[in-house]
């Protein structure tokens, strides 16, 4: 039995055990429209892709998503391009499109997902409040429990970012927990080491 010791509102997962092999990193907003205007773009690429191969390296997956369409009608950025493509370099199980900023809104990520037997949702990404914000709330809709990892969340505007992850945890955390990349990588590695990929 493990799990994070400093997440919030609750030491994530909620029944103590912290099995990559049912785990997805999910990083949202992997295009160049959205990582280039996100805050701190360099410093979470890096931090996602360090989680993302020890997950891997552990027996979990790595799911990356393109999202359709601009990011906010008001604001004055270039739409995302007709066909995103991840601009992160890190080995990826699962590349998808998104045709809106819920990353299961027309793709088949919810069916992947499930048919790669994942339950628990690390949820990093680039216009964070935006893209991970939304794709939580559709994760949480359908039953998956969800990490989001603070120091791996780039967003458009750190006062918007400060809002919406204070209403992950609201309520006994409604949404799921937040926590770090450190503290996720602290419980993975007293976790047994998994058999090799078929």
């Amino acid at each position: 039995m493990a799990h994070l010791r400093d997440s919030a509102p609750y030491p994530w997962p909620y029944d103590g055990i912290v099995d990559a092999r049912r785990m997805a990193v999910v990083v949202t907003g992997a295009q160049p429209a959205w990582i280039d205007r996100s805050q701190d773009a360099a410093a979470v690429t890096e931090v996602i892709t360090t989680v993302a191969e020890a997950v891997r390296a552990a027996g979990g997956h790595v799911v990356v998503i393109g999202h359709l369409g601009g990011p906010f009608p008001h604001r004055v950025l270039p739409p995302a391009p007709s066909a995103p493509e991840a601009t992160i370099t890190m080995t990826s199980d699962v590349q998808l499109v998104a045709h809106g900023l819920n990353g299961f809104f027309g793709s088949p990520l919810d069916a992947t997902l499930r048919r790669l037997g994942i339950d628990r949702l690390v949820l990093t990404g680039f216009g964070a409040e935006a893209t991970l914000d939304t794709t939580l709330r559709g994760a949480n809709d359908r039953g998956y429990e969800c990490l989001v990892l603070t120091d791996a969340y780039a967003p458009f505007d750190h006062d918007t970012a400060k809002h919406a992850l204070s209403s992950v945890t609201m309520s006994g955390g409604i949404f799921g927990a937040i926590g770090t990349s450190a503290d996720l990588l602290s419980a993975l590695s007293t976790e047994p080491t998994p058999s090799p990929r078929s």
